[in-house]
């Protein structure tokens, strides 16, 4: 056999409906639960030692410090919970595509469906190596390959822009091709559902990213209660902006296990 064959082989497993259900349930899950059990974690980190007050708190602190084990006794779990999450949602994001692009579809949706699922798969790449090159690793990988920008946040802003930008190219799918949502998917008030993802992936995510990237960064001084007003506070904004591009991709995750549903109630009827 063929490596391209093998290839093939490989790509028609990863895509199989079964393995895409499994993937985006694992996902799903490991993600929110590792974000809850680690900031429940950081919680019994002491006050100290910089910039810590006391223990984790994400009024000013970033998710990325979970991953930092000034911040935590068990950095572990963040990056654990961002490099299986990406993995895990590479299946759903292949199997989207078809969804996507649908049948014998024009050029012009081909090659945005395929734009969208490349963007899908950059995001994930760099959430892998967020968790890989975490702020712990990132500081040592400063050090011996000085780019004179920290790693870990190269990699991140890779992940968090071409999450915006898949969710983005994603709800312009539902609104430029109606029938992703009611003849694929089988969604009844297709057009809240639009009207949803727009507000969330057009304005939400958006105004996150944009005030996440251009306000003055948090700095942690005993008193910094007294002069920043809370739109300036960085890490609530951040999280506020992982919270949106979690929203997004589950949902549309979602859509992608009820069309695979739908499909296999289809085969069964005949």
């Amino acid at each position: 056999m063929k490596f391209r064959d093998h290839i093939y082989n490989f790509y028609q497993y990863l895509t199989s409906p079964k393995v895409v259900k499994l993937s985006y349930i694992a996902a799903t899950f490991i993600w929110v639960s590792c974000v809850l059990i680690a900031i429940l974690i950081g919680q019994f980190d002491p006050a100290g030692p910089f910039y810590d007050p006391a223990g984790y708190n994400p009024a000013i602190n970033y998710i990325s410090d979970l991953g930092n084990q000034d911040l935590t006794p068990m950095p572990i779990i963040i990056n654990y919970g961002m490099m299986n999450t990406a993995l895990l949602t590479i299946p759903p994001s292949l199997y989207m595509k078809k969804i996507l692009i649908g049948d014998n579809p024009k050029l012009l949706r081909k090659i945005l469906g395929n734009v969208t699922v490349f963007c899908m798969l950059i995001a994930m790449g760099g959430l892998f190596l967020t968790g890989v090159l975490s702020e712990d690793v990132g500081e040592v990988w400063d050090k011996l390959f000085p780019i004179g920008i920290p790693w870990h946040d190269i990699v991140a802003d890779f992940a968090f822009s071409f999450f915006m930008i898949s969710g983005i190219l994603v709800s312009s799918h539902y609104i430029i091709f109606p029938d992703i949502l009611e003849e694929q998917i089988g969604i009844t008030h297709s057009t809240i559902l639009r009207v949803l993802f727009v507000i969330n992936t057009w304005i939400l995510t958006p105004i996150f990213f944009f005030f996440f990237y251009t306000v003055p960064y948090l700095w942690y001084t005993d008193n910094f209660w007294t002069y920043l007003p809370p739109w300036q506070w960085a890490p609530v904004w951040k999280w506020l902006l992982m919270s949106s591009l979690t929203v997004w991709y589950v949902s549309a995750s979602m859509l992608t296990v009820k069309k695979i549903n739908r499909d296999l109630e289809k085969e069964q009827d005949n």
